[in-house]
């Protein structure tokens, strides 16, 4: 499954920004030791402040790779299931 993540960072986060390209590194060795695939993390400018593109073998283990990383305070997540055309095209199958 694929998943998109927005990031904001905490008060705690800005205090130690210069530590983010770090914790991002031990943050993609602790997803792919959960079986999640980081394809991309970009650090962005405006309303977030990153963006986490990751794919996950179900939403129990996205949730509790996101909630690990939440969890140490430098950071505030918002995941949302993503689709790519082939992926549409099969929740549209289901559709009424």
């Amino acid at each position: 499954m694929k998943f998109v993540t927005l990031i904001r960072f905490t008060a705690q986060g800005v205090a130690n920004f210069k530590q983010t390209t770090k914790r991002a590194k031990d943050f993609i060795k602790h997803a792919k030791a959960s079986k999640v695939n980081i394809t991309e993390l970009l650090w962005t400018q405006g309303r977030y402040d990153g963006v986490i593109f990751f794919e996950a073998p179900d939403q129990e283990t996205a949730s509790a790779v996101m909630l690990g990383l939440a969890a140490h305070g430098n950071v505030q997540t918002e995941t949302m299931t993503a689709y790519d055309f082939k992926g549409m095209e099969k929740v549209l199958s289901k559709a009424d």
